[in-house]
């Protein structure tokens, strides 16, 4: 019997692998908020289907990019070389040796997609969850510009534009999402939007396997705040996690029948 979701959480890990440790020279808070911050707590939503997230930082092996993308050649690929802040991730002249890095892709890149692709045919519906800075940082196109408490995208770009779920669909979630999150005032753009075509790796690469995806991003602004989150400890309120949670699973169940 197929599970109605399939919730790929690609960003969420905090820890750097053992291969790095002594050579990133980032703060344990610069890591914290380099990270989709409280995305895997906010969307391991397990009674609803499979999930599948990675406990590795985003910065020394991101999955939602080509395995083969590596510097010089880009600096935002699968391994960086810089944060969103634009400050270096190792010391000058430093870099993890090509064994290195062949070892981390195969396990942590390789690993992580042969378990998307084993819970593809159990799965109705993809879902690739997101957490987001409130403003967009300096790498980004919209660099200072204020973001949305809930985006939705149903159109990924790699050269070619393709849709990954029909957009009534995308409208009917994006509904259901703006009534359970209507009364959060932290932003002061439009709160909920669907977002434009953009490059994203994973949609555009599982698009061709015919389930609808939807890629939803969720402001950290809900929760990485003066009132949830205390900065000396790098936690976030418990109750507040437990809260969103909640209200994302009532989402996705009342979705369920427009599936």
């Amino acid at each position: 019997m197929k599970k109605p979701y399939l919730f790929i959480i690609p960003h969420g890990g905090y820890r750097v692998p053992d291969e790095l440790a002594e050579l990133c020279v980032l703060s344990q808070l610069e890591l914290f908020f380099e990270a989709d911050t409280g995305a895997t707590e906010c969307f391991t939503l397990k009674e609803l289907g499979t999930v599948i997230s990675t406990p590795v930082h985003r910065l020394f092996i991101d999955v939602d990019r080509d395995p083969y993308m590596l510097p010089p050649k880009t600096n935002n690929g699968v391994i960086k070389t810089s944060t969103s802040q634009k400050k270096q991730i190792f010391s000058p002249g430093i870099f993890p040796d090509e064994i290195a890095i062949a070892g981390m892709i195969k396990r942590y890149w390789f690993s992580f997609h042969n378990k998307i692709e084993q819970a593809l045919g159990t799965s109705r519906f993809i879902v690739l969850c997101h957490t987001v800075a409130p403003v967009a940082p300096p790498v980004a196109a919209d660099e200072g510009s204020p973001r949305p408490i809930i985006t939705l995208e149903h159109i990924a770009s790699n050269g070619s534009d393709i849709t990954t779920c029909d957009e009534t669909l995308t409208i009917k979630l994006l509904g259901i999402l703006k009534k359970a999150f209507s009364g959060e005032k932290y932003t002061v753009t439009t709160p909920f939007c669907i977002g434009r075509p953009s490059k994203r790796y994973i949609m555009y690469k599982y698009a061709k396997h015919l389930l609808p995806i939807i890629r939803i991003s969720l402001s950290k602004a809900l929760f990485v705040n003066e009132k949830y989150f205390d900065p000396k400890t790098l936690t976030i309120d418990p109750e507040r996690i437990q809260s969103i949670q909640q209200r994302l699973y009532e989402c996705f169940e009342a979705f369920l029948r427009f599936m």
